[in-house]
């Protein structure tokens, strides 16, 4: 899959269980999607950048599957990585990086992986 997704070399940041660090990499460079628990509410995503803004850790994603408290799905989600659990990674691969609505763009600090155009 060479040139499909950038990957800023970085150990896991501060706090983030270098499990997790790997999976969420592993997830972006091989288009799979993940599962996890978020405030109590299991989430399917489409991982799509990865990485700190504003010094907190974050996934943006599109959330497939699974709960949501705040609107229907699918939709573009941002999930703080210190407060998910229970991160598995799943067979099932996606197509690659979506089209971002302007208003969901995201601005990052550090940029650790990106899933880019297909």
């Amino acid at each position: 899959m060479s040139g499909s997704v950038r990957v800023i070399r970085h150990p896991a940041p501060a706090g983030v269980d270098p499990g997790f660090h790997k999976l969420i990499l592993t997830a972006i460079h091989e288009r799979r999607l993940l599962r996890f628990s978020y405030h109590d509410k299991d989430r399917i995503v489409e991982p799509q950048d990865y990485g700190i803004q504003k010094g907190i850790v974050n996934l943006f994603t599109y959330q497939a599957g699974g709960e949501s408290s705040s609107s229907r799905l699918p939709d573009w989600r941002k999930f703080a990585v210190l407060s998910m659990s229970k991160l598995k990674l799943l067979d099932e691969t996606f197509a690659g990086s979506r089209l971002v609505p302007s208003q969901k763009h995201q601005e990052w600090d550090v940029l650790f992986a990106r899933v880019d155009h297909s």
